[in-house]
């Protein structure tokens, strides 16, 4: 399957080379982080939780990457290089980000605090959601596709987004200098996605009804079903004003089909009650009386 040379909703650019993206991906950060500078000059608490969050949610590619190359999106060849070279890319990034979390003695495992029976029903997921995936998207056909760069899209952005406000919230110079790297790679990712989704979106009316569909019933950020509701709240309350959710929503409806949903608006809401919800429970003993 070829990519036309000019878009319909975005102005003509130069076509993504996904070959050269492949050749030229990003490995490993290791040898441009100075751990011993974070010893004399720490990062705030809250930078390094946000980190080890972020870290879980870079690590969670590798399964959602594996649900995704059962469907019809395998079957294109150019789009599959490019999902494995951004995955790849993922895995290092979230490596980087677990040895600044493990210079500041803090568990990155923390934030994947599930109870039992929680743990055993995502397992139980990620056993099974290939097997469904591969059967149902396989009969929705190629219009999958764009609904698979639709979430990467929106992804990368939230993602994009967090690592932004950290810059601003904790301007550690060694860390400024890996996000900033990190947002390098992340910008050739939104070069192939954005395009790509938009054009896919714009050809079929069928893409953009599963789009909304999917996207609508999508845990922002993606990644989030997996680790503790609690961290997820802390994210978005640290991380993401009303404002900043909206921003990105405004870019989420400027997709094709997509121009009433408020998902990261939405996200953010649930998120923050739930951490009340659970704030509220961890202040009650159980007797019904309150700490204190």
């Amino acid at each position: 399957m070829t990519v036309d040379e000019t878009d319909p909703i975005r102005p003509p650019a130069t076509r993504f080379d996904v070959r050269d993206f492949a050749r030229t991906a990003v490995g490993s950060h290791r040898d441009e982080i100075d751990l011993e500078a974070f010893a004399a000059n720490p990062l705030n608490p809250e930078t390094v939780r946000s980190l080890a969050y972020l870290r879980e949610l870079e690590r969670s590619t590798m399964t959602y990457l594996r649900n995704v190359l059962v469907t019809p999106t395998h079957k294109d060849a150019r789009v599959t290089a490019f999902l494995t070279t951004w995955a790849f890319e993922k895995y290092w990034i979230a490596d980087a980000l677990e040895q600044i979390v493990l210079a500041h003695d803090f568990d990155p495992a923390s934030v994947v605090d599930l109870s039992r029976f929680r743990a055993f029903a995502l397992e139980f997921a990620e056993r099974t959601t290939p097997i469904v995936e591969s059967f149902r998207a396989n009969a929705i056909g190629p219009d999958v596709v764009g609904v698979h760069l639709a979430t990467v899209a929106v992804d990368e952005w939230v993602v994009e987004a967090a690592y932004l406000q950290l810059i601003e919230a904790d301007p550690n110079p060694e860390l400024v200098s890996l996000l900033e790297r990190v947002l390098e790679v992340k910008k050739r990712h939104r070069s192939f996605v954005e395009p790509e989704t938009d054009r896919r979106l714009a050809d079929s009316a069928r893409a953009r009804k599963l789009a909304r569909r999917a996207l609508r019933r999508t845990a922002w950020p993606v990644g989030a079903s997996s680790l503790a509701k609690s961290e997820t709240a802390v994210f978005y309350e640290s991380l993401f004003d009303a404002g900043l959710a909206e921003r990105i929503d405004v870019r989420v409806r400027r997709i094709p089909g997509l121009d009433d949903l408020h998902l990261i608006r939405t996200a953010r809401r649930q998120a923050l009650a739930r951490g009340n919800r659970t704030r509220s429970s961890q202040g009650t003993d159980t007797k019904g009386g309150t700490n204190g």
